[in-house]
Parts: C-alpha cells; sequence; structure tokens
C-alpha cells in the first residue's frame, strides 16, 4: 500500500516542552499512514531537517552554506560552476552563498592560473574548524534520530537508504 501525503501533519507547538522535545507519536486515528513507506520516510525527514536547520540556524548557516562548506572539505578547492554543481544549486545563486562564506572567512577566492577568468575557491583555516564542528554536530543528530536502533540496524537501514537513493539518482 503506499500513500502519498502532500502536507504534513504539524506537531502541536503546546505538547513540546524542554522535558519532551519531541512531538507527540501518530495519532490513533492516522495509524493507517504507519503503513506507507512514504509517509515514514517524509515523517522522518520533516524531524531530521528541523533539527538540521537549529543546528544551522545557531552557527548562523544556511543549508547551502552547509553543503559548500562540506563539498570544499571533500574536494579541496573548486572553481565556481563545479562547485554549484557539486552542491546542486544554480550557479547565479551560488554566488551570493559564496559571498557570504567569504564575508566570513570561512573560504577564500584567487585567481586560476590556467584561466585567469575562474576564481578558485578554497576553505580558509577557519572554515576547516567550522566544517569539523559541523561534522561533531551532525553526529550528534544522527545520533539522536538512530538512538532506537541497534548499531546493526543502523548498519542495515543506511545500506537501504544508500541503495534507495543511488536507484533514484544514478542516470
Amino acid at each position: 500500500m503506499c500513500i502519498i501525503v502532500e502536507t504534513m501533519p504539524q506537531p502541536r507547538q503546546a505538547s513540546l516542552s524542554p522535558a519532551n522535545p519531541r512531538p507527540p507519536a501518530t495519532p490513533p486515528e492516522l495509524e493507517e499512514l504507519r503503513l506507507s513507506n512514504g509517509y515514514l520516510l517524509a515523517r522522518l525527514g520533516a524531524e531530521s531537517r528541523s533539527l538540521w536547520a537549529r543546528m544551522l540556524a545557531q552557527r548562523g548557516l544556511t543549508p547551502h552554506q552547509f553543503a559548500t562548506l562540506m563539498a570544499l572539505a571533500q574536494v579541496g578547492e573548486s572553481h565556481q560552476r563545479r562547485l554549484s554543481e557539486i552542491v546542486g544549486i544554480d550557479p547565479r545563486n551560488a554566488v551570493a552563498v559564496i559571498d557570504a562564506l567569504h564575508q566570513r572567512r570561512l573560504l577564500k577566492r584567487s585567481t586560476n592560473p590556467a584561466d585567469r577568468r575562474r576564481h578558485v575557491i578554497a576553505l580558509t583555516a577557519q572554515g576547516r574548524s567550522i566544517v569539523d564542528q559541523l561534522r561533531g554536530a551532525g553526529d550528534v543528530i544522527e545520533h539522536e534520530l538512530l538512538a532506537g536502533l541497534s548499531e546493526t540496524e543502523q548498519a542495515q537501514l543506511h545500506a537501504l537508504l544508500l541503495k534507495l537513493f543511488d536507484s533514484r539518482t544514478s542516470p
């Protein structure tokens, strides 16, 4: 059975507190939704996005800025067009992302010696430090999200998610 839910039920703010930061479980009248993998993925994705958004906001970063920093940490350096392809944003929108990170001294630009029209973008020492902090914070979020699973179950979930991801994103 596959149920597609276009809007996610929003947890009631009144039920959230520092002692209970999690939204209540699915009400019994929505129990049928628990049979839908799509609904469960969407609901857990919404919770994950919320935790990530809060963590990034605490650091004054947007998701695109996060992706840019993490991509540069992996590839070392890149020109703007390639970086926008890796991150998955329009090259015109990448300018604002790169400018904001440059202003915060998290990345640096230099002229490409092979093509002076292109700039090479790389992390600064401060940018590498932020990436290390982001990795640690991401580990905490992942641990929180997956706390109900054993290590073996977490590995199985990762393998299945990766298989699904590859099947949906590979040409």
